[in-house]
């Protein structure tokens, strides 16, 4: 999804992010969103967000989207949070509100956004280079399911 280059800061600043904003750049190979690694300054450390547009082309019910997102990233930091996840916060996404509680914003061109935490030192791939990293992505998946087999539908 690509369109002309939208004011990052003030788009980012519709969000509660702590620090000062620092920059704004493309991040990562997706095709469906555009995403943004947001640089903050947490005085005197950096911390990263990650911004996406969300391509309301795509996804038709993006308020409804938001809403599932909202709800499988609470339900599964719960489930971790409750069996004593000593790395939680890396092993679900954490979604964070518009400065009015909500999951995303729009802005006045019609676009929806979201912002997570950023995972340090995550990695993600999008070509499968050996059985063993199939098998990792498997394993991870089956993790995730297992966190929401008791979600409320």
């Amino acid at each position: 999804m690509t369109s002309p280059q939208p004011d990052l800061r003030s788009i980012a600043a519709a969000f509660r992010l702590c620090g000062d904003f620092v920059a704004a750049v493309p991040y990562g190979s997706g095709h469906i969103n555009d995403t943004y690694a947001l640089s903050y300054n947490q005085g005197g450390t950096p911390v990263r967000y990650l911004l996406q547009r969300v391509n309301h082309t795509i996804f038709k019910d993006v308020p409804g989207l938001m809403d599932n997102i909202q709800r499988v990233c609470a339900h599964a930091q719960a489930r971790l949070a409750a069996a004593g996840c000593p790395d939680a916060s890396r092993r679900a996404l954490t979604l964070i509100p518009t400065v009015d509680g909500a999951a995303f914003h729009r802005d006045d061109r019609g676009n929806y956004w979201r912002v997570y935490v950023f995972i340090e030192h995550a990695t993600g791939h999008n070509i499968v280079q050996s059985p063993a990293q199939a098998y990792e992505a498997a394993r991870a998946f089956g993790a995730f399911q297992k966190l929401l087999v008791d979600l409320p539908g």
